[in-house]
C-alpha cells in the first residue's frame, strides 16, 4: 500500500489559504489511489477472512460432529453390553454384519462344587464353619431331621458343598451307596430331599465251580469277594458254607454291576441264583410284592428264609464242635462246651441268627465281650468273645436276622481269634447244628402270577447250563465273556 503523507497543520491564515487548493488535490488524489487500493486491500482480506473463517467453522463442525458421533458409538456399545441382542436397521446398507456390535448375553453365575470326604470328629458346625453362623448351622441340623438329620454324619462318607460366585447354595451328603441327602439354601430358608444316587448299571449272568472255595470260584470270574458273601448269604438257610461244600458244587448267579463315572462301585441286585450242594440244587428268585416285600423264594414260591441262619458267619471253619466233655485249652480240666466255635480272623461281622431283641450286652473273664438275644418261641443266641460291638448292640435294641452286632476276637478264655457260638430252647442249651427250623409263609395266591412271570424270565438263565458269563447292557448288544 503506498505511503500517505502526513500533513502539518498550520495556525496562519495566510498559510492555510495558499495551502487549501494543493492539499486539497493532493488529497483527494491520494485518497483516490489510496481509497482504491485499500478498498482491493479490505476486500481481499474480507474473502481472505471469509474463506478462514468458513474453513475453521467447517472444521469446528467436523470436529463436533465426529466427537458426537464417537458419543454415540461408545454409548451404544454400552447399551448393547447390557441387553439382549436385538435386530436393526443399519442406515448404511453397504454395512456388512461383522461391522456391527456384537451384543452379549447376560452372565451365567459360575456353579463351583467342593467334595471331600468326612472325617472322624467332623460335625456340622465344623464343616460349615465360615459359611453360616451357629444359629443358622442349628437351625438347618434341626430341620433336616424331616428327611435325614445331618447330625448322622458318618466318617468315610462324601460330602459336597455348592458355591454360586463364592456364595454357598447348596449342600449334598451320600448317606450310603444307594440314596444321598440333597440341600438347597435360599434367601426363604431350606429345602430338603433324599434322592437315589444315578448308576450306569449292566446285568451279569455268571457260572462257576467250586474246586477250593467260593472265594476262589468268585475270584476267578474276575468278580470280588463281595459277590461271594452276597451269595452265601442267599443261600445261608439251606447251606452251610463252613461245613457242607464240596469240589465240584457249582452255581449260576444273575446280577447287576453299578458304576459311576465310568468306574464300578459295587453291586446292585442279585436278581436270581442257583445253587448245586452236594447233588442237591436250590434256586433262589428275588421277588417284590405289591406290598413292597421283598426275598428271596424258591421256584415254588416258598421263601428261603428261616426262623435260624445255619451259620452266624459268612465264611469260616468249626475248631470246636458242641460237647458234653471237652478238655478247655486253658483251664486244663475237662468240662461241658454246650456251643460251636467258628475260627475266623479278628473283625469278621458277626450276624444275629433270627429277628429279636438283644437282652444282655456285657462282658466277663471267661466269655469275654459278649451279647445275648432273645427270640420267639422261647429261642436265645449268644455271641462270645467279640473283639468290639456294633453300634446296634444296645440292650433292649430289636434285630433282624442277618443283622450285624459284633466282630469277631479272642477276649475272655480264648486261645486264638473265634466266635462261640451258643443256643438254649427254653432256658437249656442246645445244639446249634441240630435245630430244625420251618420256613416263613409263602407267596399270596394273588402274587403268584407275578411270580410265575419272573421265574420264567430268570429261567434259562439259571437253569440252562451256560459255557461263558454274559453281560447284557441296557440299549446295547449282549457281549460275551471269555
Amino acid at each position: 500500500m503506498p505511503k500517505i503523507k502526513r500533513i502539518q497543520r498550520c495556525h496562519s491564515p495566510r498559510f492555510k489559504s495558499q495551502r487549501n487548493s494543493s492539499f486539497i488535490r493532493i488529497l483527494v488524489a491520494t485518497l483516490s489511489f489510496a481509497g482504491v487500493v485499500t478498498t482491493a486491500s479490505f476486500i481481499f482480506s474480507y474473502f481472505i477472512a471469509s474463506d478462514e473463517s468458513a474453513s475453521s467453522n467447517q472444521y469446528l463442525s467436523e470436529q463436533i460432529m465426529t466427537d458426537q458421533e464417537e458419543l454415540d458409538e461408545a454409548e451404544a456399545k454400552n447399551n448393547l453390553s447390557n441387553i439382549v441382542e436385538l435386530p436393526c436397521m443399519a442406515q448404511d446398507s453397504t454395512l456388512s454384519s461383522a461391522e456391527l456390535p456384537e451384543a452379549q448375553a447376560p452372565r451365567e453365575p459360575e456353579l463351583v462344587r467342593m467334595t471331600s470326604t468326612i472325617q472322624s470328629g467332623d460335625t456340622p458346625s465344623t464343616l460349615l464353619e465360615g459359611h453360616l453362623g451357629l444359629a443358622e448351622i442349628y437351625s438347618l441340623c434341626d430341620e433336616s431331621k424331616k428327611v435325614y438329620s445331618l447330625t448322622n454324619l458318618r466318617a468315610g462318607q462324601p460330602w459336597t458343598m455348592i458355591y454360586s460366585d463364592d456364595a454357598l447354595i447348596g449342600l449334598e451328603y451320600e448317606i450310603d451307596a444307594n440314596d444321598r441327602l440333597i440341600v438347597a439354601m435360599h434367601e426363604e430358608g431350606y429345602d430338603f430331599r433324599k434322592e437315589a444316587i444315578p448308576y450306569e448299571t449292566e446285568t451279569l449272568t455268571l457260572e462257576g465251580n467250586i474246586k477250593g472255595s467260593l472265594f476262589s470260584a468268585i475270584q476267578g470270574l474276575g468278580e470280588s469277594d463281595a459277590l461271594a458273601v452276597r451269595l452265601a448269604n442267599v443261600f445261608a438257610y439251606d447251606v452251610d458254607f463252613v461245613r457242607d461244600l464240596r469240589e465240584g458244587d457249582s452255581f449260576r448267579l444273575v446280577v447287576e454291576k453299578k458304576y459311576r463315572e465310568g468306574s464300578f462301585s459295587g453291586y446292585g441286585q442279585l436278581g436270581a441264583a442257583s445253587f448245586t450242594n452236594q447233588g442237591q440244587t436250590y434256586y433262589a428268585y428275588h421277588f417284590t410284592d405289591s406290598k413292597g416285600n421283598s426275598g428271596y423264594y424258591d421256584q415254588q414260591g416258598r421263601p428261603l428264609r428261616k426262623a435260624f441262619l445255619k451259620c452266624p458267619l459268612p465264611f469260616s471253619r468249626i475248631s470246636s464242635g458242641y460237647s458234653l466233655d471237652r478238655l478247655h485249652p486253658i483251664l486244663g480240666y475237662r468240662r461241658p462246651h454246650q456251643g460251636i466255635d467258628y475260627a475266623a480272623p479278628t473283625g469278621t461281622p458277626i450276624s444275629t441268627a433270627a429277628d429279636g431283641v438283644i437282652a444282655d450286652v456285657g462282658s466277663n473273664k471267661s466269655q469275654g465281650k459278649y451279647v445275648r438275644v432273645k427270640h420267639s418261641n422261647g429261642y436265645e443266641t449268644i455271641y462270645n468273645h467279640m473283639s468290639k460291638y456294633a453300634t446296634i448292640s444296645k440292650k433292649g435294641a430289636k434285630v433282624k436276622q442277618g443283622q450285624v452286632i459284633g466282630y469277631v476276637g479272642m477276649t475272655g478264655y480264648a486261645t486264638g481269634p473265634h466266635l462261640d457260638y451258643r443256643m438254649k430252647l427254653n432256658g437249656q442249651f442246645v445244639n446249634p447244628l441240630k435245630i430244625k427250623s420251618l420256613p416263613a409263609d409263602p407267596i399270596a395266591n394273588n402274587e403268584m402270577p407275578n411270580f410265575k412271570a419272573l421265574v420264567a424270565q430268570y429261567k434259562s438263565h439259571i437253569e440252562a447250563p451256560i459255557k461263558v458269563a454274559s453281560v447284557k447292557k441296557s440299549g446295547k448288544k449282549e457281549e460275551t465273556v471269555q
